[in-house]
């Protein structure tokens, strides 16, 4: 793996705090003290009317309301002190009609002037005080819908996979209010039963509520959600009074009209790199989903267009050993993406690039989960030469998934892939499984065997073999530790998934472990070590990576973590460098982590180091070296005022050969994304992004780069899948205007594929575009 992904990503593994301590000492909520026996289940009335948040003036319900509905309170914190009543009273009121489940909380404050509520986009609500409902309506504690909304009454929802992050490409059509009030704050949240997937004879769910206090750093749940144990929904209560639902069964259109202007560098076949132009062009498209059985969701895309997705978040990608992942970010792969998750990444669907249709079916029956996806791309067919036979073709693209959920979060799957271009394919299947060895004890394993045929116009060579994985971990409320073997063997593949490399095995280890003192200034302090070491199949060591850091946590969301490591990473003739033996390559490193939200208008996050690295594209006939390296991480968000959010990040890797001193190259970004909200349904969006490398061609073969991206967006979002979108994208880099290294004849030279670098800017990307959508729900 990527050594800085591995140092940087592993010190906030235990970060998990959600806002900033006030001054002021928090009030413990005595009247409410912390009972093990305290009920963990709630009936929800059926109501003739609807709720809505004026029949709660002065933080109350109306009185002939009162006893038609169902409340639960005593919220717990999980974090600051785990099992401790909550510092502010939380009261949820809830009731249901025939189409819709209403709750309604009543968020009491002491300082309602300190609450964070900002008028933002929809699912960035996660900085701010917001209320929480996790559904799980088939009662599996393993999947579920999360809704947040914050005092403004700002919407974000998610698809919950446990043991996962929630994942905010879920989109549903609900609505929701907030208020603050001069003792508190009030939230509604009106769920249409048309918008859940839910078992029609299953009268009970499962539920979580929770409420964020960030100037506190507090996570409250009713029921009681322990970090002694593994898992949210391995500790859901149960809601009573939800059979004979049948709102779950609907049919969706979502049709879309796309009118630009468009010119592009298209460059997907490097010998053969030209400028596309479209001038007031028209298109069209549409995304389609039917229910069936209340549980199973046929999805389809025709024509999907990914104009209004926002550009990567920056990375680290100069003098890389092995590839850097990037998430996917378009909204049909995301959705629903779980169901084909398994510990080795053998669908990532970036790797599709240029479709033209897309089919999905998940679902779920009784303990059966299901998962079948069909999709072309063009982008196979764009990327040979025009007198290619293959030239214009498409490649097809399935994956199938079936797990079985037994015992209290255990779950045994197979899964099998397959792409398929020009008589070539590459096919994948195999088994894994999830096994629940206590409250807090998880063990993951996968076992899959690749094929993989190359086209034919490459001569049709034939590789084969397996890779496996194994994890063991352990989550608990002061001792964590995860433990990971994979091997990947020299003949395995995967076109739709990801890995970094194969011939490789390679074991990773983290451990932790916190103490929680009970002071004001002090939250909670620990330790944690990590180490991660991997060979080839031959037994040539790949790397060796260690590293330590005690860690502080104090009030207004402080994080203080100084890192201590030895990074060693190992060269030979193996990796196709001009070495007669393996070299060593030794480097050791130190820096600090410093994360802070000190007011509601700012925090940040800044990583520092500064230790050594290796110079893995040294020039032609050189061999690579070790270089002095210090590279600067810096995430900070600004929020001046209600409507205003502006989220800047900056990257800075410089390297000197360490023998002469002599500078190798120094890359850095500046990215910068300003939001501003006029409603919850209007707002508009800039994004600029400046990259640049300089490289010293007598140290290193990396070419001199200099790029600007823009993109500016103005949206109308009435609700998911009704929007109006109009929008500029355009990008600007040190290209030369050859577009490719030219032979005396004109044609690209094929011996040297890379594209000139140029002192000035060449746009190889503008568009102007409008776009509508709207939602049909039948």
């Amino acid at each position: 793996m990527g050594r800085r992904s591995l140092y940087l990503g592993v010190i906030f593994s235990i970060f998990l705090f959600p806002g900033i301590l006030t001054s002021q000492k928090p009030q413990t909520e005595q009247s409410e003290p912390l009972k093990q026996d305290a009920p963990t289940d709630v009936k929800v009335p059926l109501l003739k009317v609807p709720l809505r948040l004026a029949d709660f003036e002065g933080m109350e319900p109306r009185p002939e309301l009162r006893d038609r509905l169902a409340m639960v309170k005593g919220f717990i914190q999980q974090v600051p002190r785990d099992g401790e009543p909550a510092t502010e009273k939380t009261e949820v009121w809830m009731g249901r009609t025939a189409s819709t489940l209403y709750f309604v909380f009543l968020c009491s404050d002491h300082s309602p002037g300190l609450i964070r509520g900002h008028l933002a986009r929809r699912e960035n609500v996660q900085k701010d005080d917001y209320v929480a409902v996790l559904l799980d309506a088939f009662q599996d504690r393993r999947k579920g819908v999360l809704f947040e909304v914050n005092p403004a009454g700002v919407q974000a929802d998610a698809a919950w996979t446990e043991n996962n992050d929630p994942d905010y490409s879920y989109d549903q059509v609900w609505d929701s209010e907030g208020r603050v009030t001069s003792k508190g704050w009030m939230a509604l949240v009106a769920i249409p039963f048309r918008s859940l997937r839910f078992r029609q004879s299953g009268p009970d769910w499962g539920v979580v509520f929770a409420r964020n206090l960030p100037r506190n750093s507090e996570l409250d749940y009713w029921p009681r959600v322990s970090a002694r144990i593994s898992g949210t929904l391995s500790q859901e209560g149960t809601l009573h009074g939800m059979g004979g639902l049948t709102e779950s069964h609907n049919v969706q259109l979502n049709p879309y009209a796309l009118a630009q202007n468009e010119r592009n560098l298209i460059d997907l076949d490097p010998l053969n790199p030209y400028f596309s132009s479209r001038h007031l062009e028209g298109t069209a498209g549409a995304d389609g989903k039917a229910i069936f059985k209340d549980s199973i969701v046929l999805d389809g895309t025709l024509n999907p267009d990914f104009s209004t997705v926002e550009s990567d978040q920056p990375q680290f990608t100069v003098n890389q050993r092995f590839a850097v992942y990037f998430p996917e970010l378009r909204p049909f792969f995301l959705e629903n993406a779980n169901y084909f998750s398994t510990p080795i990444r053998l669908v990532y669907t970036r790797n599709v690039v240029h479709p033209t249709y897309g089919v999905r079916l998940t679902g779920k029956v009784h303990e059966t989960n299901l998962g079948f996806f069909v999709i072309d791309d063009r982008a196979e067919g764009e990327t040979v030469a025009p007198n290619d036979p293959l030239y214009g073709k498409h490649a097809l693209n399935a994956v199938g998934r079936v797990s079985q959920d037994f015992g209290k979060g255990s779950s045994v799957g197979l899964i099998y892939t397959d792409q398929e271009f020009g008589g070539g394919w590459n096919r994948i299947g195999g088994v894994d499984a999830t096994l629940r060895l206590s409250n807090t004890w998880t063990t993951d394993m996968q076992w899959v065997e690749s094929s993989t045929r190359a086209r034919h116009e490459d001569g049709g060579g034939y590789a084969a073999g397996p890779a496996t994985f194994i994890d063991v971990s352990r989550q608990g409320h002061s001792f964590n530790l995860w433990t990971t073997a994979v091997d990947f063997s020299t003949g395995f593949q995967t076109n739709l998934g990801f890995i970094q490399t194969n011939n490789i095995r390679k074991n990773h280890a983290h451990a932790s472990y916190q103490w929680f003192p009970k002071q004001k200034t002090l939250q909670a302090w620990g330790l944690e070590g990590d180490e991660a070491f991997a060979t080839d199949h031959a037994g040539n060591r790949v790397y060796r990576y260690i590293s330590a850091d005690p860690f502080w946590l104090l009030p207004r969301n402080t994080v203080l973590a100084p890192l201590v490591g030895q990074n060693s990473d190992t060269l030979g003739p193996q990796n196709g460098y001009d070495l007669a033996h393996n070299v060593n390559f030794t480097e050791n490193y130190g820096g600090l982590v410093v994360k802070s939200a000190p007011w509601t208008q700012l925090n940040f996050n800044v990583t520092a180091l500064r230790g050594g690295n290796v110079n893995y594209y040294p020039p032609v006939g050189a061999e690579p070296f070790l270089m002095d390296q210090q590279t600067v991480q810096v995430l900070f968000t600004l929020q001046p005022m209600r409507q205003l959010t502006a989220d800047n990040v900056y990257l800075l890797d410089r390297d000197h050969a360490t023998k002469s001193g002599a500078f190798v190259y120094e890359a850095q970004t500046f990215r910068s994304k300003l939001n501003y909200q006029f409603t919850r349904a209007i707002s508009a969006r800039v994004i600029v992004e400046y990259d640049t490398t300089l490289a010293n061609p007598a140290q290193t073969s990396i070419q001199r780069t200099k790029q600007v991206g823009t993109q500016a967006l103005l949206t109308w979002l009435p609700h998911p899948g009704t929007a109006v979108y109009i929008g500029y994208n355009d990008d600007l880099q040190n290209l030369d205007r050859s577009l490719c290294n030219r032979l005396r004849g004109g044609a690209c030279d094929p011996d040297n594929p890379l594209p000139p670098r140029s002192l000035n800017f060449l746009n190889d990307g503008r568009q102007v575009f409008i776009k509508a959508s709207y939602l049909f729900r039948f």
